[in-house]
């Protein structure tokens, strides 16, 4: 198995704002389904991620086909899922809100997919189920062209 490990948070992407979104969010379903997309034809950036949350005891679950998303990209998207929760140090991932996140479908390309590309779609699904907005976020969301 290879990772790519993800240490570098895009300084872009408005962290600070979707951890408030986040907390403040009121969870009142059982499941939800977000899909994140860093989808550029200028700049040749592609990443695809459905994330589904689902409440029970706080779990990461990897349950996408390697022809989806090579799990060499898993690190970045438990990285990010992590960094948005602002999960404290010694505490266990995703337990303190009681849902497990499972990545459930999505899609890459050879080339045009990276760490950062799976980044920016992470954020964006977590955004997709809280109804984050912002400006920020909006140039990295799926061309109409």
């Amino acid at each position: 198995m290879r990772l790519l490990i993800h240490n570098a948070k895009s300084e872009h992407l408005p962290y600070e704002e979707i951890r408030e979104a986040f907390k403040a969010f009121l969870f009142t379903q059982n499941e939800y389904l977000g899909i994140g997309n860093c989808i550029k034809r200028a700049s040749e950036k592609y990443a695809v991620v459905h994330i589904r949350m689902v409440k029970d005891s706080g779990t990461f679950v990897w349950d996408v086909p390697e022809n989806k998303i090579p799990i060499e990209y898993m690190d970045a998207i438990l990285s990010t899922l992590k960094s948005i929760m602002n999960i404290p140090k010694g505490m266990a991932p995703f337990s303190s809100y009681g849902f497990s996140y499972q990545v459930v479908d999505g899609s890459w390309h050879p080339t045009d997919s990276s760490t950062k590309t799976f980044e920016i779609a992470t954020f964006m699904a977590i955004a997709d189920i809280i109804g984050f907005e912002h400006e920020k976020i909006r140039v990295y969301q799926r061309d109409k062209s």
